[in-house]
C-alpha cells in the first residue's frame, strides 16, 4: 500500500470516533505503522503547568512512563514543543536535548526518533514520536513528511473530542439544572396543593 494510501486510511480510523482514549492510542498505532517505528508515544500539553505528560505509553512500563512531565524546552520532546518545530534524530544519545528518563524508567533504549508537534489550528496540543525505526536504519525525510501530515489528522482528531467533551459535559450540566428546577417547581406546587 503507498504511503499517501497508508495516511488517508489511518486519518480516517482516527476520525470515526470521539473518544479520548480511542484517538490517542489510535495516534501512536496509526504512527508507528505509517513510519515502521518499533514505538511511539503521544504527549499532550497542560497548559497551565507549561509541561508535557506521556498520555499514551504503551507496553508494560506504560504505567511508569505516564509519570514522567517534561517542561517546556526540556528534553526532545520539549524542545519541539517549545519550538514548534518537528525534528528526526537518527543518534538520540549523542544530542544533548535527549532526556533519558523513560530510557530509565522502562529499560528501553531509545536510538533514533522523530518528534513533531501535534496542532489544532495554531495552537499546540502536544507532542508525538516514532521512536526506534524497525528496519534498523534511519528515519527519512519522507518519514518527516509523512508524521507531519498524520499530525495534522491527530491534532483535529483531539480536538474533535475535547469539543464533543465539552458538549457532553454542557447538556448534562442543563438537563441536571432543568431536573433540579422542575423538582423544586413540583415540591413548590405540591406544598400548595
Amino acid at each position: 500500500m503507498k504511503r499517501s494510501e497508508q495516511l488517508q486510511e489511518v486519518g480516517a480510523l482516527l476520525n470515526s470516533s470521539l473518544e479520548q482514549s480511542v484517538i490517542r492510542k489510535r495516534a501512536i498505532e496509526g504512527l508507528s505503522s505509517l513510519v515502521g517505528a518499533e514505538v511511539s508515544s503521544l504527549l499532550l500539553l497542560n497548559e497551565e503547568k507549561k509541561e508535557l505528560s506521556f498520555e499514551v505509553a504503551l507496553g508494560e512500563k506504560g504505567n511508569e512512563i505516564r509519570t514522567i512531565r517534561l517542561k517546556m524546552g526540556e528534553g526532545i520532546a520539549g524542545y519541539v514543543a517549545e519550538t514548534k518545530e518537528p525534528v528526526i534524530l537518527n543518534d538520540v544519545q549523542s544530542d544533548p536535548r535527549f532526556s533519558n528518563q523513560a530510557d530509565t524508567k522502562s529499560g528501553f533504549i531509545t536510538r533514533n526518533m522523530i518528534c513533531a508537534p501535534v496542532m489544532a489550528h495554531d495552537k499546540l496540543i502536544g507532542v508525538i514520536q516514532a521512536i526506534n525505526k524497525l528496519d534498523g536504519g534511519g528515519f527519512t525525510e519522507e518519514d518527516m513528511a509523512s508524521t507531519v501530515s498524520f499530525n495534522n489528522h491527530v491534532g483535529i482528531a483531539i480536538e474533535n473530542a475535547n469539543l464533543y467533551e465539552e458538549i457532553v459535559n454542557l447538556l448534562e450540566g442543563f438537563i441536571k439544572a432543568s431536573v433540579i428546577g422542575i423538582d423544586k417547581r413540583v415540591r413548590l406546587a405540591l406544598l400548595h396543593f
